[in-house]
């Protein structure tokens, strides 16, 4: 999985720094090693297949007008979010949703001003089969995330804020200068168009780390600024006897907002979408999913299964603080 494992730039997963490389394969192996636990006797496997890798990607942009007598404001928010299909070899399967949110301003003066914070509802569990009849053996939630600190099991019965800190500022962390120090600005300008050729031109910025730099390391001034994200799951492996395949289902939804980051306390949360701009609200929300439910018959990820959230998210236990880090 050499190219999702470069796509996984920004994951939901615990780290002590936004590092996406590190975030994900940490992400992509702890599902590994779940998946190959408890060898099993050796039987035949199926015979290998192939699909094509694949990227799609879509756009949400708003853009606004500079107020009358302002020097400088926000000119525009995109969200970009892109589904990502690796090939499938000897039954693993990959599917990723990577994301990066854009905040504009029409100077560098008040780049600082704004930030994102995202909301999140759902769940990741995996699934388990026998890989020589394809029988369902069990679906567990056994995988977890950090969430305003403690880890707790990766299900979000209702909306609350996608963060690892207690500050409830995308990418924002208690030792830095600036709650945005660790938002990326682009090596290049970026697109930000709604065609396939211009969509995936700006993906290079938010796949490859060589094509951006911290806020706090961007010598010039910037008026753009952008932070992503990799959600957990989509991702099939088998176990080291060939005879169980685990599949880490994901039903997420998500809502990725700008605000003044002046609205937005440092701990607790910030107002909703009910609330006016005006009033410490959002002054804009985008939607968008990672939704990929493993297909047994097919071996394979079936994209949006489900319309809204899966329904055995439901049947997540109660949250408890799970012990680690």
């Amino acid at each position: 999985m050499r190219t999702l494992l470069a796509l996984a730039l920004l994951s939901v997963a615990a780290s002590a720094q936004p590092v996406f490389e590190t975030a994900v394969e940490a992400g992509v192996k702890a599902a590994t090693d779940r998946a190959r636990q408890t060898p099993r006797p050796a039987k035949p496997a199926a015979a290998p297949r192939e699909v094509k890798d694949g990227v799609i990607p879509r756009l949400q942009r708003k853009e606004f007008p500079l107020a009358a007598g302002a020097k400088c404001g926000l000119k525009a928010f995109s969200l970009v979010d892109y589904e990502t299909r690796e090939s499938v070899k000897n039954d693993e399967a990959a599917r990723l949703s990577v994301m990066g949110a854009v905040i504009e301003t029409t100077d560098p003066s008040c780049l600082r001003d704004y930030g994102v914070v995202q909301f999140i509802r759902g769940c990741v569990y995996h699934a388990r089969y026998s890989l020589p009849s394809g029988a369902e053996i069990e679906k567990v939630f056994d995988v977890a995330r950090r969430l305003r600190g403690p880890r707790v099991v990766f299900s979000h019965p209702g909306w609350e804020v996608d963060r690892t800190e207690l500050d409830p500022v995308y990418m924002s962390y208690p030792d830095e200068e600036s709650r945005v120090d660790l938002y990326y600005t682009p090596r290049g300008p970026l697109r930000l168009r709604p065609d396939g050729a211009s969509l995936m031109a700006d993906f290079k910025y938010f796949n490859d780390p060589a094509q951006r730099r911290f806020l706090k390391d961007t010598e010039a001034p910037a008026s753009a600024f952008f932070v992503g994200d990799v959600p957990e799951g989509g991702v099939s492996v088998v176990n080291e006897d060939r005879t169980v395949l685990s599949a880490e289902n994901s039903s997420l939804e998500l809502r990725t907002c700008v605000y003044r980051l002046q609205d937005v306390p440092a701990t607790g949360d910030p107002a909703g979408e009910d609330t006016p701009a005006g009033s410490g609200g959002p002054i804009q929300c985008f939607g968008w999913a990672s939704r990929y439910t493993f297909d047994p018959a097919t071996r394979d990820y079936v994209t949006d299964k489900f319309s809204g959230v899966d329904p055995f998210c439901a049947q997540a236990p109660a949250r408890v603080v799970l012990p680690g880090n």
